[in-house]
């Protein structure tokens, strides 16, 4: 399977979902992306996620996704990284607070720039999660995906 057969945004979506209410499979016959909700599963979902899982390796991979610890540690990494120590201050009280990465989305709001800086950190990161994932997979060109990836 060559990287151009792959739907790069929703595998990396699937990467960043830290929500331990979906799983996500990547169909390595077909590139094709499954998602299962386990709170909206219905019999034939169940049904289908059990062959899903029994090909695991062979016919599908489970794509990990981020824990909220993982999602939280990424947060910290971009505020730690910042050199404006007001904004750096006012993220680092948001993380403090209860509902930390509502609380911090909220306070990026206060500048546009380190919101984008925030965008571009994300990014970052999600590519380089992308192109690990794609490399233990073996896909062909994982390691050229570069700024395609979302």
């Amino acid at each position: 399977m060559n990287v151009s057969d792959l739907d790069l945004a929703a595998i990396s979506q699937a990467l960043d979902d830290h929500d331990p209410d979906r799983e996500h499979y990547l169909d390595l016959r077909e590139g094709s992306l499954w998602t299962f909700v386990f709170s909206e599963s219905t019999d034939e979902t169940r049904s289908r996620l059990a062959e899903v899982t029994a090909g695991e390796g062979s016919t599908h991979r489970r794509i990990p996704s981020m824990t909220a610890q993982e999602a939280y540690e990424e947060v910290e990494d971009f505020v730690e990284g910042l050199t404006d120590p007001e904004a750096q201050d006012r993220l680092f009280a948001a993380l403090e607070k209860k509902g930390a990465l509502r609380t911090f989305r909220e306070a990026l709001l206060v500048s546009a720039e380190t919101r984008q800086g925030w965008t571009a950190f994300r990014r970052e990161r999600s590519r380089s999660r992308l192109e690990r994932f794609l490399a233990e997979l073996g896909i062909e060109g994982a390691e050229t995906i570069g700024e395609g990836a979302k």
